[in-house]
Formats: C-alpha cells, structure tokens, sequence
C-alpha cells in the first residue's frame, strides 16, 4: 500500500504563522442579562436546570425593551 503525500484539502486559518484563536466576546448588555435572569430564577423558586431558558428570556427582554426605545 502507498502512503499519500499528498497535504490536506484544508488549511488552518493563520495569523503571522500561528493558528488563528477564536475568541467569545459578552455581549454589551451581559451585567442586565445576568441580573434579569437571575430574577427568573428567584421567580421559579430557585429549581435549577434552567439556566438557558432563563438567559435566553432575559436576553429576548431586554432586546425587545431595546427596540421599544
């Protein structure tokens, strides 16, 4: 069997010869959504497992306030 020396078909994207690094950037509004969600956690009592439901409201909130202005 033959070895292929062929190179991948894809290339890593660079930056001055190192592989680029992705970064997470919080949005502007991360310390409201942060506040408000937490408030539907109190609201709810406390129950855990539902963090993204309760971010994801706050967000949608608070986008919604956003537009309304």
């Amino acid at each position: 069997m033959k070895k292929s020396n062929s190179k991948p078909a894809f290339k890593k994207p660079c930056v001055k010869g190192r592989p680029a690094i992705h970064t997470f950037q919080l949005p502007r509004n991360y310390e409201q959504i942060v506040r408000r969600a937490h408030e539907f956690y109190h609201a709810r009592g406390g129950m855990a497992g539902m963090t993204l439901n309760d971010w994801l409201k706050a967000e949608q909130e608070l986008k919604q306030h956003a537009e309304n202005e």
